[in-house]
């Protein structure tokens, strides 16, 4: 089965740096917090390390599977981050539109403020005016009585004492009169500049609340903006994860098959190594296996690589099922030939649907038990049925033939007829 793994990569980067995204989310300011670090050289060898851990998890099963438990992986992953960051946007929100109101209320207080001395100050002002009027009807009054030497005069011209009082009285409260004028316009006047100097501060409170208030209203949009964002985001994943599941769920028909016929394979073996076993040992051929103490050193190892998914039960990643991986993957590029871990003849070379090209070696009784050693997904076979074997000796290439995610050996080890760990088995690397 080809390995589609650089296209999907391609395919799930938008993904995958929306997962390191949301995972990385730092607490910070409202305007800021919703911008995550790190994300930069983001890119498709990020994903590949994404997809060859769920190739080691299920090697033995189909690129469909393997593919939708990827994106099941990714989504959910980057979910609770998502909703998170959703729910933090929000609340940023609702602070910011908060503050936006309170500023826009102090702004409309400021107006209001300004409308009044506004008011107040043209008050003042016509007080002013009105003052000066009165300043210069007085002063054309006392200019055409012909100023101070008038005044005397209409003293001088009264007819007797008592006239001379009633006019002296009057001098004076017309007198009087002027200086209440004069210190009525100085007050008016004091009262002008104050209102004036008011009103300029309240401009100036004006202003700063209308900046303030416009500030505050461009948070509050680009904050909406974000949490609609944020919200797409979790639809989107929500919908990638249905979507992985509906498409592991198509892809399980195929596995199960598969895991079948593999299984018979299995069986079909076991029963043969239980009667060779049997044979060749008596009653002690149906010891079993499992229960025997491993003998390090005992197999060589057939490829230099990284044991990429180790033998024993292990649950699958979606459907939950508790199952036995029947062998130690190690993980090597196609091509690299594969050698016999111990002298042996071959028992079996041919295609399985299953486990692709494949090799089985029988090495006879080794300390009382029979061992069986099988080389599973070979890209060319390189032996046949009868051939012996010695320790090392190349018997095929590793490949990814049959139900194989990418480019190993699944290295399986019988004892009489029960499968256990070959890695027991194995001479320390």
């Amino acid at each position: 089965m080809p390995r589609r793994g650089p296209r999907r990569a391609r395919a799930l980067l938008p993904l995958l740096v929306l997962v390191l995204t949301l995972v990385n989310v730092p607490a910070g300011r409202a305007g800021d917090a919703l911008t995550a670090p790190g994300t930069t050289g983001v890119g498709a060898a990020d994903l590949d390390a994404v997809l060859q851990q769920v190739r080691d998890e299920l090697a033995e099963s189909s690129e469909a599977m393997v593919l939708a438990a990827v994106d099941l992986r990714l989504a959910e992953t980057a979910l609770p981050g998502a909703r998170e960051t959703a729910a933090r946007a929000r609340r940023l929100l609702g602070t910011a539109q908060r503050r936006q109101e309170e500023a826009a209320r102090l702004r409309g207080q400021a107006q209001v403020q300004l409308i009044i001395s506004d008011q107040e100050a043209e008050a003042s002002a016509a007080q002013v005016d009105e003052q000066r009027v009165r300043i210069g009807r007085i002063a054309r009054a006392a200019y055409q009585r012909g100023g101070s030497m008038g005044e005397m005069s209409m003293l001088l011209e009264a007819q007797s004492p008592a006239d001379f009082a009633e006019r002296l009285v009057a001098l004076q409260t017309v007198v009087s009169s002027q200086q209440s004028v004069l210190s009525d316009l100085r007050v008016v006047e004091r009262s002008y500049g104050s209102r004036s100097e008011d009103l300029e501060q309240v401009r100036d409170v004006l202003a700063t609340a209308d900046v303030r208030a416009q500030r505050e209203l461009r948070e509050v949009v680009a904050l909406e903006a974000q949490a609609r964002a944020a919200e797409t985001q979790v639809g989107q994943l929500v919908a990638t994860r249905k979507a992985a599941l509906r498409a592991a769920a198509a892809a399980q028909a195929a596995d199960d098959a598969a895991i079948q016929h593999r299984e018979a394979v299995t069986g079909d073996l076991e029963r043969q190594l239980a009667a060779q076993a049997q044979a060749e040992l008596g009653g002690d051929g149906n010891l079993d296996g499992s229960t025997v103490p491993a003998r390090p050193g005992v197999l060589s190892w057939p490829v230099q690589g990284r044991v990429s998914s180790p033998f024993g039960m292990r649950v699958h990643p979606i459907t939950g099922v508790y199952k036995l991986h029947t062998g130690t993957d190690l993980s090597v590029g196609c091509g690299t030939p594969i050698r016999a871990a111990r002298d042996g003849v071959v028992v079996s070379a041919g295609w399985n649907s299953a486990y692709g090209w494949r090799t089985v070696v029988s090495h006879g009784t080794v300390d009382g038990v029979l061992l069986t050693t099988t080389y599973n997904h070979q890209e060319r076979l390189g032996t046949q049925v009868g051939s012996e074997l010695a320790a090392g000796e190349v018997l095929g290439t590793v490949g990814s033939t049959g139900y194989s995610t990418g480019c190993h050996l699944h290295l399986e080890l019988y004892v009489n007829s029960s499968l256990v760990d070959p890695q027991d088995w194995l001479a320390a690397q």
